[in-house]
């Protein structure tokens, strides 16, 4: 299943060219794949799930990764792009700490020409899930100071139990450190 936020997604990785795309909280790969058919395109897949990461699709251009992706492994400016989606929602059960952390661990590993795309429930109608909505001021105020905001669009898209769910796209790139 690809979201209508990685189909947004797509063409913005794919003009940065050949390059590594991080997937964050990849699950089981559903939407790897897709990153992974960017042309010139090698994939680091995070997740902390041992379970979903070995059900993923094997590829040869992707790294499947368990690591908390508030702390990854990498170094500065290591990959070009990072790409999420529903990271934040469920991030946000904790508040806003942890998606603060993400914002300051992808202006750390993604370089300064490189784009975050990042996708999360913002379905207000519906009090029935156990992830939360995120309003776009929570978005930019865990972004502040870290990532510069581009977009913040929201998008209809169908949730996995097949219903009708509301979702921001987001795209920052990293703020140069001061």
């Amino acid at each position: 299943m690809t979201t209508e936020v990685l189909q947004r997604a797509l063409p913005v990785l794919w003009a940065l060219g050949p390059q590594i795309v991080l997937d964050l909280g990849c699950g089981p790969g559903r939407e790897t794949s897709a990153l992974a058919a960017l042309p010139g395109v090698r994939v680091i897949a995070v997740d902390t799930d041992p379970q979903a990461l070995a059900a993923a699709p094997k590829r040869a251009n992707v790294l499947f990764v368990r690591a908390d992706a508030a702390r990854l492994p990498l170094a500065a400016a290591a990959a070009q792009a990072a790409y999420s989606f529903g990271l934040l929602q469920a991030l946000g059960r904790g508040g806003d700490a942890p998606i603060r952390r993400l914002m300051q661990e992808l202006r750390r590993v993604v370089h300064p020409s490189g784009v975050a795309v990042l996708g999360t429930l913002a379905d207000f109608r519906r009090n029935d899930r156990a992830d939360r909505s995120l309003t776009g001021a929570e978005v930019s105020k865990a972004m502040r100071g870290l990532l510069v905001l581009h977009e913040l669009i929201g998008l209809m898209d169908v949730d996995a139990r097949q219903r009708r769910a509301r979702y921001w796209y987001i795209a920052a790139t990293p703020r140069p450190p001061p």
